[in-house]
């Protein structure tokens, strides 16, 4: 019998809203952590959910998101490892293969003129999320 060598830190799942009218309390539309050739740290914010079935019989399924793009933009009391995020309007498609696990990104209040979508990484959650966006810059999330 072989012993198991490493331990599995993930969570068995994450549940992700992306609703309109959630519980009628108005829109709810959370946000995730995708592996991306583009950025080390990549996020987005859940639109909607699709399947789609291929000729073939294969079945994809992919998100519709607003990406988001790390803003060089730092608030008065910027701190150290702050990182900061400016949601796209556009829509954009990932494959689910892709999301990580969720994120919580918290809206900069007030949000500056100039750019009215910019939201603040909130890497506290638990100590896994706090892990994988210490160093964002050369971290590969797996």
């Amino acid at each position: 019998m072989s012993k198991k060598l490493c331990t599995d830190w993930k969570a068995g799942e994450d549940i992700l809203c992306c609703n309109a009218n959630w519980y009628r309390r108005g829109p709810r539309y959370d946000c995730l952590l995708f592996n991306s050739a583009d950025a080390s740290l990549a996020c987005a914010r859940l639109r909607s959910l699709i399947r789609c079935k291929l000729p073939s019989g294969r079945i994809v399924d992919v998100a519709m998101v607003n990406s988001m793009r790390r803003s060089t933009w730092r608030s008065r009391n910027h701190w150290d490892g702050s990182v900061v995020f400016d949601e796209d309007k556009g829509l954009a498609f990932l494959l689910i293969d892709h999301v990580i696990r969720g994120a919580l990104l918290a809206p900069v209040n007030p949000p500056p003129a100039s750019k009215p979508r910019l939201h603040f990484l909130v890497d506290v959650v638990d100590g896994d999320m706090f892990l994988r966006c210490l160093n964002a810059d050369t971290h590969v999330c797996y």
